[in-house]
């Protein structure tokens, strides 16, 4: 450890980029956000619970997307894979599969606090941010959707702000990658392809193709294993695989897929060479589906012929149609609704329902988002399945564009002591008064009569309270400070 001189002046320690320091007066305008929206999930039935800032590394592996992956802090500590939460959603249903399997459903959990992404700090959202959210376990769909919805949407409300609201399913492009001999890489490739031409930006397939299915002699590779290896099953052949990996020291963790996962979707290449085609096949699907944007009324019928077409199951169009209905019955109108069935959002959890609300004057800053879960219970440890949802939100962000009134400065009174022989008149003084509930300075710096008139106007503090060396005391009611005075 290097030792630091106290008689030399230091160079300052800079922050962290994109950790940002919370100042008191935003500080406080969070406080009541947090609190306005506290009200409205607890007006609903939601506990609030407080899982722990780290937690096991491979909690926010299982299904979180390799998106998500590469934001998590993670680090090995004392031979144990640690890391800071993402997000509060893995870490909830960890605490369902611990404590409250034995609970009657549903059960409706909250939470706040702080969770770290490295990702590009932008406007209203930073490496640390404040999360706030809740989670319906045991409730189906379109029941719990609807109320997870207008949970979502009531919360920007009570800001001041308009809700744009924008639903998708994810059922649908997973039935479609379902059908394809897909590795989980290349599914994985397909859903960021689809977020990204849903939002209107470039992805060149073309360039992609040589990374995702390998290059010709690679094919032949496999090719040539895979005829060789024709006669061995899977299951042996797995095994041996990773027998001998593990055995040797490769490094198989770490990442979003399993040790059993990673040997599985290496020797599934040894029987596929036609990825190729279906990688252009899926990702034709995806970018049609991505295309499909705007009113219930005039995307539903789209979406129903695309499925029609490809002969995909029709339940997620019937189950955004009940979520929509009863949506109207908590006084969301279709009509500020926009139907977008090629969201993914980015995290392999979710099974159903999606939903992003925006700003409707900013509608590129994402407010809160949420969806349907339904697997992520079981994949964390449930004995039994768990149909689930939930919403999140950063507070920060809310912070920036909520167009309510900020809390007040606090009345603070200034208690000063004229001489050193008046500070235990000046303490019980002070304390007197904050039993009576009254927010109190009491001055440590011994500063005269006239500094301590300085200070309060510069603090904008109104109220002074002179103690004298005989307890006796003389109060000071100060002019409020204009700007540019002292």
């Amino acid at each position: 450890m290097t030792t630091v001189s106290t008689t030399e002046p230091t160079t300052p320690i800079e922050r962290l980029r994109g950790m940002p320091d919370i100042g008191p007066e935003v500080y406080r305008r969070r406080e009541a956000i947090r609190h306005t929206l506290q009200a409205i999930l607890e007006q609903h039935g939601y506990q609030f619970i407080e899982p722990p800032v780290v937690e096991a590394t491979e909690l926010f592996l299982r299904k979180s997307g390799p998106e998500r992956v590469a934001q998590i802090y993670a680090l090995r500590y004392r031979n144990r894979d640690i890391a800071l939460r993402p997000e509060h959603t893995a870490s909830v249903l960890r605490y369902y599969v611990e404590e409250l399997q034995n609970e009657p459903l549903p059960l409706r959990l909250a939470y706040v606090g702080p969770v770290f992404r490295y990702e590009r700090p932008q406007a209203g959202r930073s490496r640390q941010f404040t999360e706030l959210g809740c989670e319906l376990l045991g409730a189906p769909s379109p029941y719990g959707d609807a109320e997870i919805v207008h949970l979502a949407v009531e919360s920007v409300t009570a800001l001041g702000l308009t809700p744009r609201l924008v639903v998708g399913h994810i059922g649908i492009v997973l039935e479609f990658l379902d059908r394809l001999p897909l590795r989980q890489r290349v599914r994985d490739w397909l859903l960021w392809s689809m977020e990204r031409l849903r939002k209107g930006q470039p992805v060149d397939v073309d360039a992609a193709l040589e990374s995702l299915s390998g290059n010709e002699r690679l094919v032949a590779l496999y090719h040539e294993l895979g005829h060789e290896l024709r006669d061995i099953s899977p299951e042996r052949l797995e095994r041996w695989v990773l027998g001998m990996l593990r055995e040797v020291g490769v490094q198989l963790s770490g990442g979003s897929r399993t040790p059993e996962e990673i040997v599985a979707g290496v020797l599934a290449k040894l029987s596929r060479v036609q990825d190729r085609e279906h990688i252009l096949q899926a990702f034709a699907f995806t970018r049609e589906l991505a295309a499909l944007e705007g009113p219930p009324a005039e995307v539903l019928p789209q979406l129903r012929m695309l499925l029609d077409r490809h002969a995909l199951d029709p339940t997620p169009i019937q189950q955004i149609e009940a979520v929509l209905q009863l949506l109207r019955a908590y006084g969301v109108e279709e009509d500020t609704v926009v139907l977008s069935p090629g969201m993914a959002r980015g995290l392999h959890y979710y099974t159903g329902v999606l939903f992003e609300v925006y700003a409707a004057e900013q509608p590129h800053l994402q407010l809160c988002g949420g969806g349907r879960y339904d697997d992520l219970a079981q994949l964390l440890g449930a004995r039994q399945p768990l149909p689930a949802c939930g919403f999140s939100c950063g507070l920060e962000r809310l912070t920036e564009l909520a167009r309510v009134p900020g809390p007040s400065l606090p009345d603070i009174t200034l208690v000063a002591p004229v001489t050193q022989e008046a500070m235990p008149h000046a303490i019980a003084t002070a304390e007197a008064l904050r039993q009576r509930n009254v927010q109190v300075e009491l001055d440590v710096r011994g500063r005269s009569p006239n500094a301590n008139r300085r200070y309060a106007r510069r603090r904008g503090i109104s109220h002074v309270i002179f103690v004298e060396a005989d307890g006796s005391t003389r109060v000071e009611q100060l002019p409020l400070r204009q700007d540019g005075q002292e």
